[in-house]
C-alpha cells in the first residue's frame, strides 16, 4: 500500500484519486475548507487537494467581488483595491494630464499634419460618400460621430495643410471637439496606465511615476492634440492590458467568477476595438494570444483539473477573446457600410455589383441577360486593375499593333461589341484582289445582331469582342507579351485596318474566344448556364491557341500611360465541367 505522501502516484487520471483524496459529491459545498485542511494534516503540500482546485475553477467557490471591484490581487494593496489617498492621486494626475494635453488645443487653428485625411474621412461620413482607407473603419467613425454632433455639415474639404478652419468657405469647423476627442482618449489613458502597473503588484510610487511619464511623453501629448488615429489606438491598447492582468489576477483567485467573466469580455471587446482602429492592433491580438496559450497549457499541465473544467477553459476564452472581438471588428465594418451608402471616390476599388448598390453610382441600368450585338465593359476580378481597355496607340515591339490594357476607371475606351464569331454556317466573306477578306455588309459588325431574333450569350459560345471607339478586335497570337517573358504567355493586341479605298478587313480566327462561364450568383440559377450582367464571371479562352485573357499587377511604362498588362496565358487551369452536367449534379 502506498504512503499517504505519494499523492503524484495515487493520481492516475483527471477526476479520479484514490485514498483520502477520493472526491466527494459536487453539492457538498461546506466540505471545501475541511478538504484542505485535511491534506494539510495528512502530510501534502499547500497546494489545494483535487476537490478544491475542482471547485475553485468551475466557479462554485463563492466571490462577492463585482468586474471592476477587488484588489487585482495585488499583495501591496489593501482588500477591495485601492485605497480612498490613491484614488486622489489618481485623479490629480489625471486632472494634470487633462490639462496638458487640451491647454491651448485650438492652436493651430489650421489643419495639420494627417488632419487632411482623417478629417477628410468626417466628411466623407457625413456626406455619405463611399471610399477606401488602409485602416480599419471605428477610430474614424468615432470621430466622425463627434464632428457630426457638433453640428459639421461635411462640406469642409481637409484637403490642404495649412488650410484655416475658422477663415474661408464653408466654415467654422468644430476642429476643437475633434481635437478634444482624441485628446481626452489620451487622458483616459493614464489612470489605465497607474491601474495596470498596480495589477502588476507594483507600488504606489511605482505606479505614480509610471502614470506621471505617460502624462508627460512629448510623442503621446502631440498625437493626442490632433484629428488622428493613434490616440484611439493607445487608449484601447491600454484597456486591453489593464482587462487582461486584471483577468489573470481573477484567474488565479476566483476563475469562472462574475468577476472573471467581466475582466475576461472586457478585453475581448477592447481587443476587437484596437484591431478595428488600425491592422497595427494586431501585434495586440497576437501578444493576448501567446498569454492564452501559456495559461491553457498550464491548466493542461495541472493532473488536478478534471478535463470539463479546462474545456470551460478553452470554450470561455474562445468565446471572449475570439468570437467577440470578431464581431466588433465585424460590427465597425457594418456600420461603415450602412452609413457609407452613396456613391464616392472610392467605389472604383470595388466590384461593379457593389457599385450598383451604392446610390447615385454612374451606372447606367442595364438587362441582366447579355446578347449578341451588345455593348459591354468586362472587368478583371483578381487584381483592381480595373477595364478591359484599349486606345488609338501601338505597341512599340512586337506586332506593333494597338494596345490592350486594364483601366482603372470608367471610360468609353473601355467598351466593347460583342458578337457571334463566322462559323461554317455562314457565308464567306468577299475579298480583295490580294485575297484579304473583307467586311463591307455593314459599317459596324455588330448591326447584324440588332435586326435578329435575340440571341442570349451562352456557355461555350465563340464569339468576337470588338473595341466601339476603334473598331479593332480583341486579338491574340504566337507574339512574346510587351512585359512578360514566359513561354507560356503571348501578345494580347487589337487588330484590323481599311485599306486605302476604305474597305475594313473582316478578321481572322485569332480574334476569336470561347466565352467559358467560371460562377454565377447563388441566387440566380440562369447566371451559370447563360451570361448576366453583375452576376456572371466568365473566362474567354483563345479558340486556335487555348490560352486564357490574363492580366497581373504589372504596370507598362510610359509608353503604356502605366496601365496594367494584359496577355493571353497558356497555364491557366483547364475550364471547368459543361453548364449542363453541372445542373444535373
Amino acid at each position: 500500500m502506498a504512503s499517504l505522501g505519494q499523492t503524484s502516484s495515487s493520481i492516475r487520471s483527471r477526476g479520479a484519486t484514490a485514498g483520502p483524496f477520493q472526491t466527494t459529491n459536487d453539492e457538498d459545498y461546506s466540505r471545501l475548507t475541511s478538504d484542505s485542511s485535511s491534506s494539510k494534516t495528512l502530510g501534502s503540500s499547500s497546494k489545494p487537494t483535487p476537490r478544491a482546485s475542482s471547485l475553485l475553477h468551475s466557479g462554485k467557490a463563492e466571490s462577492k467581488h463585482g468586474p471592476l471591484s477587488g484588489s487585482f490581487g495585488m499583495p501591496n494593496a489593501p482588500k477591495g483595491g485601492v485605497t480612498k489617498a490613491e484614488w486622489r492621486l489618481v485623479a490629480f494626475v489625471t486632472v494634470f494630464a487633462f490639462f496638458v494635453r487640451m491647454y491651448k488645443i485650438g492652436q493651430p487653428s489650421s489643419v495639420v499634419f494627417d488632419e487632411v485625411h482623417f478629417g477628410g474621412f468626417a466628411s466623407k461620413y457625413i456626406n455619405q460618400r463611399f471610399f477606401m482607407d488602409v485602416h480599419p473603419p471605428l477610430a474614424k467613425l468615432l470621430i466622425s460621430f463627434v464632428a457630426w454632433a457638433s453640428g459639421f455639415n461635411g462640406q469642409f474639404d481637409f484637403k490642404t495643410i495649412g488650410k484655416e478652419y475658422l477663415v474661408g468657405e464653408h466654415t467654422p469647423v468644430p476642429y476643437v471637439a475633434m481635437r478634444s476627442f482624441c485628446a481626452l482618449l489620451g487622458v483616459a489613458t493614464v489612470p489605465l496606465a497607474y491601474l495596470t502597473l498596480r495589477a502588476l503588484s507594483l507600488r504606489a510610487t511605482t505606479a505614480l511615476v509610471g502614470s506621471m511619464l505617460v502624462t508627460l511623453e512629448n510623442a503621446l501629448i502631440t498625437q493626442s492634440r490632433f484629428i488622428l488615429l493613434d490616440a484611439p489606438l493607445v487608449f484601447f491598447t491600454s484597456l486591453t492590458a489593464f482587462g487582461w492582468v486584471s483577468f489573470c489576477n481573477e484567474e488565479r483567485k476566483r476563475p469562472f467568477s462574475e468577476s472573471w467573466w467581466g475582466w475576461l469580455i472586457l478585453t475581448g471587446i477592447s481587443l476587437g476595438c484596437v484591431l478595428s482602429v488600425k491592422w497595427v492592433g494586431l501585434f495586440t491580438v497576437a501578444t493576448i494570444g501567446i498569454c492564452v496559450i501559456a495559461q491553457l497549457w498550464n491548466l493542461l499541465g495541472d493532473i488536478r483539473l478534471p478535463m470539463r473544467i479546462i474545456a470551460h477553459h478553452f470554450v470561455a476564452r474562445a468565446i471572449c477573446l475570439i468570437l467577440i472581438p470578431f464581431a466588433v471588428y465585424v460590427g465597425c465594418f457594418a456600420v461603415h457600410l450602412a452609413v457609407l451608402s452613396r456613391s464616392g471616390e472610392g467605389d472604383g476599388f470595388m466590384t461593379s455589383s457593389f457599385q450598383y448598390s451604392l446610390r447615385g453610382n454612374a451606372m447606367p441600368d442595364t438587362y441582366a441577360d447579355v446578347a449578341l450585338g451588345s455593348t459591354i465593359t468586362l472587368r478583371h476580378l483578381n487584381t483592381q486593375g480595373g477595364y478591359l481597355h484599349s486606345h488609338p496607340h501601338n505597341y512599340p515591339g512586337g506586332s506593333g499593333q494597338q494596345q490592350i490594357t486594364l483601366y482603372p476607371h470608367r471610360d468609353e475606351n473601355n467598351e466593347w461589341y460583342i458578337v457571334k464569331a463566322p462559323g461554317p454556317e455562314d457565308p464567306p466573306p468577299p475579298v480583295d484582289e490580294k485575297g484579304v477578306p473583307l467586311a463591307i455588309e455593314s459599317p459596324l459588325e455588330a448591326e447584324k445582331h440588332w435586326n435578329d431574333p435575340i440571341q442570349y450569350l451562352e456557355h461555350g459560345m465563340e464569339v468576337r469582342l470588338v473595341h466601339r471607339l476603334t473598331e479593332k478586335r480583341l486579338h491574340s497570337h504566337d507574339v512574346r507579351p510587351p512585359i512578360t517573358e514566359a513561354d507560356y504567355q503571348q501578345e494580347v493586341s487589337g487588330y484590323g485596318f481599311v485599306d486605302e479605298r476604305g474597305r475594313r478587313f473582316a478578321g481572322d480566327s485569332n480574334d476569336h474566344w470561347i466565352v467559358e462561364i467560371e460562377n454565377g450568383h447563388s441566387s440566380d440559377p440562369v447566371s451559370w448556364k447563360r451570361v448576366r450582367s453583375l452576376r456572371s464571371t466568365i473566362r474567354l479562352r483563345h479558340t486556335l491557341t487555348g490560352a486564357y485573357l490574363f492580366s497581373h499587377k504589372v504596370p507598362l511604362p510610359d509608353w503604356g500611360y502605366g496601365q496594367q498588362e494584359v496577355s493571353a496565358n497558356k497555364a491557366v487551369g483547364a475550364p471547368r465541367a459543361p453548364v449542363k452536367s453541372r445542373s444535373k449534379a
